[in-house]
């Protein structure tokens, strides 16, 4: 059980001032009666007991975070900390901001903590440790790792934390000078491990393309953009918001978790994790889903960047495919068709505007045919209005050799409305597109 109340007593005692938290009660021996400094001596050996204690063989989690600046947002940190009865704690990280060649490097640095008596029990690495000395530091974040400038301030990180609650796994605090929340939790596994598996999870969730999320509970939808950097913007919307609020957060096994909770709806969430199918992640009654919908309108809006060929297309599709690309590697011996994408041609060193544009190459020089027309995505639907009689001038040259029918007749195909399946919902890769009034026509357009 988490020890809110003793503290509280211990800190009563010690000032004047009015302290409210969150108690529960604690059921050991009273030690009320006994001097201020001697109660929290006593509060202070039982912290240290835990932080060093045999069951705590892996050592603690340490989540993280410092109070930034009014030019720079962090995100949490993942710090590791092994803690031993005399004093001394190995920290362990693989952080960002580690100097001497050792940024995002596995890195373990043994320096000395030690429990102080103030105001309240406080957690103190008062010698240099290169894992969290760094971010109480006084030199421009900017600069760091390599070209430090000294600036006073620094990321206005804490090395001195004061204990607010404990517990048998988990011990909250928060920076003595900037107030930043960090939280101890007990570890299961190697610090390595736990990195590993973070790693993993976080490049489900946020690994690829897509960084915009919805947070739903039913009745009421939020939105974050940019999860992927740690700290990220919780918006009405995502399109000119019109309210914006910065949240940092750190990445675990299962999710992530964010340094304050935040209100979505009637619902306060903090820990959020994926979900068994791995398609959302949930936090109580609030679902966060990603928009992937308006990640691949983005990108097929980018010319020449979605590639489609044969690969997961339909028989139908790819035997068109397959006929185009075998006629012209019969009539020019040097060319090899590579592809369809949507965007422009680029013809006598001028480009244009087109709907679908066909690839050809050889080993130094590309050739595009294109025809005239729209691609326009809303939602999960992709429609394709491209005029088969409208094609740039390339294709009279193909045509020239009766490839011209060729061309037309993979047009006259694709054209018409498509629903949108993702690879995943988090990271699509390609999506594919099956035309809605006619399933046997489908491909993969690669994102």
């Amino acid at each position: 059980m988490k020890n809110y109340s003793y503290i509280l007593r211990v800190m009563l005692s010690v000032t004047a001032l009015t302290v409210v938290f969150s108690a529960c009660k604690f059921e050991q021996e009273d030690y009320f009666e006994e001097s201020a400094a001697i109660r929290i001596q006593h509060v202070n050996d039982e912290i240290q007991s835990l932080l060093s204690a045999p069951s705590s063989e892996n050592g603690w989690l340490m989540q993280y975070y410092v109070a930034g600046t009014d030019d720079y947002d962090f995100e949490g940190f993942n710090l590791f900390g092994k803690f031993y009865e005399n004093g001394k704690v190995t920290l362990s990280s693989d952080h960002r901001y580690l100097r001497n060649g050792n940024a995002g490097k596995y890195t373990e640095y043994t320096s000395y903590y030690e429990m102080l008596a103030e105001e309240g029990p406080v957690v103190a690495f008062n010698t240099w440790n290169d894992i969290i000395s760094v971010f109480v530091d006084p030199v421009s974040p900017s600069a760091a790792p390599d070209n430090l400038v000294d600036d006073g301030e620094g990321m206005n990180g804490d090395d001195r934390l004061v204990v607010l609650s404990y517990g048998p796994d988990e011990i909250m605090l928060r920076g003595e000078r900037h107030s930043a929340p960090v939280r101890l939790v007990r570890l299961d596994c190697s610090p390595q491990e736990y990195i590993v598996l973070t790693t993993v999870a976080k490049m489900v969730f946020a690994g690829g393309r897509i960084n915009e999320f919805s947070l739903s509970n039913g009745t009421e939808i939020k939105y974050i953009s940019g999860l992927s950097k740690g700290y990220f913007d919780f918006v009405d919307r995502l399109d000119d918001p019109l309210e914006k609020s910065i949240k940092s957060c750190v990445f675990t096994p299962k999710g992530f978790r964010t340094k304050e909770p935040f209100v979505v709806g009637n619902d306060t969430v903090q820990e959020f994790v994926l979900d068994l199918e791995k398609d959302c992640l949930v936090s109580g009654n609030v679902v966060m889903s990603p928009c992937w919908e308006r990640a691949v309108a983005t990108f097929l809006s980018v010319a020449n960047k979605p590639l489609i060929t044969d690969e997961g297309a339909s028989p139908t599709f790819a035997s068109l495919y397959g006929t185009l690309s075998s006629v012209i590697t019969e009539a020019y011996s040097t060319q090899t068709f590579s592809g369809i994408t949507f965007g422009n041609s680029n013809e006598n060193s001028q480009n244009r505007r087109h709907g679908i544009v066909f690839t050809m190459k050889t080993s130094s020089r590309t050739y595009m045919v294109g025809y005239e027309g729209k691609i326009t995505v809303n939602g999960n639907q992709l429609t394709i209005d491209v005029d088969v009689n409208n094609h740039s001038t390339n294709y009279e040259t193909y045509n020239k050799k009766d490839l011209g029918p060729y061309f037309d007749a993979i047009v006259e195909k694709m054209n018409g409305v498509y629903t949108l399946v993702p690879n995943s919902p988090f990271t699509a890769y390609y999506v594919t597109a099956t035309k809605v009034d006619d399933p046997s026509i489908y491909f993969q357009i690669n994102l």
